[in-house]
């Protein structure tokens, strides 16, 4: 009876051995880390922009029939680039600083826009690159992060025109960088460990600006002869929104 008794107790325990060790395994399991979006970051971006301004000449001149003539241009195209960061966390906040740099293709081309006198004349205004260097807010509940962006932005503007009938061939080319502030917001989606999607709406207004050089003939037999007409020109500040894609790999 004893000896009974003994074996039942014997494979009680045998039995129960691995179910109560599993349960501990179980319940030894720590919890999965929450992501974190702290470190640095390196990535690529690329999408589409808009810009408007205003250029307008002072005074009567070769391209005018009066002072204070002028029109508005408003370039669109695509932009690619790239941006490099850091970001900070305290809990579900994220803070950090992001340089962004993009080619841009953003480019008008306008005939005959100052007055009907000179129905030819052609006027092309194009952003040739965008950067930014800004601060980064964000609340990341998770693998999202929703984020506010704000810095200082800089970009090259030219402006391109050659005259029409009935002098048809001055020309001039104008390049010169611009300054500004920058704001945008964004989202992000970190769908692994170290990769991470999002998309972001930027506004940039870049300072206005003043020509002064002179036009010359670029070989048409119509301006032989006309080598240094004065040019003056001012522009408005050169609003820029823009959208774009990102693809970040986060170290």
């Amino acid at each position: 009876m004893k000896k009974a008794a003994l074996g039942i107790i014997a494979i009680a325990a045998l039995i129960g051995t691995p179910v109560l060790a599993a349960d501990m395994a179980l319940k030894a399991l720590p919890p999965p880390s929450p992501p974190t979006w702290a470190g640095w970051y390196v990535g690529i971006n690329g999408g589409g922009g808009r810009e408007q301004n205003n250029w307008s000449f002072p005074v009567d001149q070769f391209f005018t029939t009066a002072a204070g003539q002028g029109f508005s241009t408003n370039p669109s195209g695509g932009l690619v680039g790239g941006h490099f960061g850091y970001n900070a966390q305290w809990g579900q906040w994220v803070v950090g600083a992001e340089f962004d740099g993009d080619w841009t293709g953003l480019s008008q081309t306008l005939v005959g826009p100052v007055t009907p006198t000179y129905p030819l004349d052609s006027y092309t205004t194009k952003l040739y690159d965008l950067e930014t260097l800004t601060l980064r807010v964000g609340y990341a509940p998770g693998q999202w992060l929703w984020y506010g962006k704000g810095g200082i932005a800089t970009g090259t503007v030219n402006l391109n025109v050659v005259s029409g009938a009935p002098v048809a061939g001055v020309a001039f080319s104008n390049t010169q960088r611009q300054w500004g502030p920058t704001a945008g917001a964004g989202v992000e989606y970190m769908f692994a460990p170290h990769f991470v999607i999002g998309v972001e709406y930027d506004f940039a207004a870049l300072s206005s600006e003043s020509i002064s050089t002179n036009a010359s003939c670029n070989g048409a037999a119509t301006c032989t002869g006309l080598t240094a007409v004065p040019v003056t020109m001012n522009s408005g500040t050169f609003y820029i929104s823009t959208v774009v894609g990102r693809v970040s790999y986060k170290f």
